[in-house]
């Protein structure tokens, strides 16, 4: 982002240096980041606390990855994983 955007966006309040993303829980991070979607600096300290255990499933690149995949989120939200 170049300087006259950062002042744009910070004028605007959309991006702001004073929120302190270090006192935050995890779950009240990623509600502030839900309900502002344009700070991307709360996007990326959120991003840097990602679990580095966490599985990690790669793109899908063909019909049977994409299918692969939805399996994957259906028996998530079913709670089968």
């Amino acid at each position: 982002m170049n300087c006259k955007l950062l002042f744009i966006a910070m004028a605007n309040g959309i991006l702001s240096m004073n929120q302190n993303y270090q006192q935050m829980s995890f779950s009240e991070l990623r509600a502030y980041v839900v309900e502002n979607r344009e700070d991307i600096e709360a996007l990326r300290f959120l991003m840097s606390k990602r679990d580095p255990n966490y599985p990690k499933y790669p793109m899908p690149l063909t019909e049977a990855d994409m299918q692969a995949q939805m399996e994957i989120i259906r028996r998530k939200i079913n709670g089968e994983l």
